[in-house]
């Protein structure tokens, strides 16, 4: 059923799920590029800032892939971070506020991957829920149709026992509250 809702979605790059199955690729893409804004990092100096730059591979691995690989990008984003600014040779006034330094990008790169790991399970459970109201709108559609089919036959109360006095819910009311939420 999820396939009915978008066909497409398998060829949208921005859907989180469009690299499942892949997160191996995404995972060495991502310490690739982290790699390489490290490198850039360090052989700019530490007077060009580069930090921003971390959060690429954070953010994409936390919203192909999920927290796990997110967390594991953010941790080594910081670590790539640490040893860029150490070797740059980056003068403190003391020899502690590089650690603080690190620690805040840590934090940084972890509630940007809390954050968009959060969103995307959002998305998918959105979306599942919006396969599983489908689903149930299709099937009220069809006990509705064979109820009609029933009662067209003559096949007396038992067919037009829903919205009865006795059954006050009726498929036609159900039905209009599935299309008002969907």
């Amino acid at each position: 059923m999820a396939e009915l809702l978008n066909p497409l979605k398998k060829w949208r790059l921005s859907h989180p799920n469009s690299f499942a199955g892949h997160c191996g690729a995404v995972e060495a893409v991502s310490f690739v590029v982290l790699g390489s804004i490290g490198w850039l990092d360090y052989i700019t100096g530490y007077e060009l800032g580069f930090f921003i730059f971390y959060f690429i591979p954070v953010g994409i691995s936390s919203w192909y892939c999920g927290r796990r690989l997110g967390l594991q990008v953010a941790f080594g984003s910081a670590i790539v971070w640490y040893l860029s600014d150490k070797y740059t040779h980056h003068p403190y006034s003391h020899s502690y506020f590089i650690y603080w330094e690190m620690f805040m990008r840590l934090l940084s790169f972890l509630t940007t991957t809390i954050t968009i790991s959060r969103i995307r399970d959002m998305v998918l459970n959105e979306e599942r829920i919006l396969s599983e109201l489908l689903e149930a709108r299709q099937e009220l559609e069809r006990v509705k149709s064979e109820h009609t089919l029933q009662a067209d036959a003559g096949y007396g109360e038992a067919a037009v026992g829903a919205g009865s006095v006795d059954n006050p819910v009726s498929l036609d009311n159900i039905t209009v509250a599935l299309d008002q939420h969907v």
